[in-house]
């Protein structure tokens, strides 16, 4: 039973650091582009065209534009996962407070190398650290079980 359990948190584990790192060194390097007001063109709460789950399939849309040096561009991504190809799910209400607390212009990141590439929120590390210490957790358990 130790060396099942050793072997299944060495996998947790694998997972943790995987995520959590990608998603931290996508956190740094998207905190260090550069801040542009953005007009919302439009916003609404629908159900996620992607596969999710039951209890929140709800999937926050908000269309912005945006200039950045002197050209104008329009881009979707709200959340940092969107920017690796993933989506954020939320429940109806929790979607709607989100879509309500977006004001008509916002402050976004956008990429000085290709500026067609912007996100609206760029927070949530502390969610990314907490992921990599669960991953720690993980191994000390496994490890614990395998003595």
């Amino acid at each position: 039973m130790g060396t099942f359990t050793l072997i299944f948190s060495i996998l947790i584990a694998a997972l943790c650091f995987w995520s959590s790192i990608k998603l931290i060194l996508l956190y740094l390097k998207v905190n260090g582009w550069e801040k542009v007001n953005a007009t919302i063109i439009s916003k609404k709460v629908e159900l996620h065209k992607k596969v999710s789950t039951r209890n929140s399939p709800y999937a926050v849309r908000v269309e912005y534009k945006y200039a950045y040096n002197g050209i104008e561009y329009t881009n979707d991504k709200v959340y940092l996962v969107e920017l690796i190809g993933g989506q954020t799910n939320h429940m109806e209400s929790a979607a709607n407070k989100k879509i309500n607390a977006i004001k008509e212009s916002e402050t976004i990141f956008v990429n000085p190398k290709d500026p067609q590439e912007s996100v609206m929120f760029c927070n949530g590390i502390v969610m990314y650290v907490v992921v990599f210490f669960f991953g720690i957790m993980s191994l000390l358990i496994g490890y614990s079980y395998y003595k």
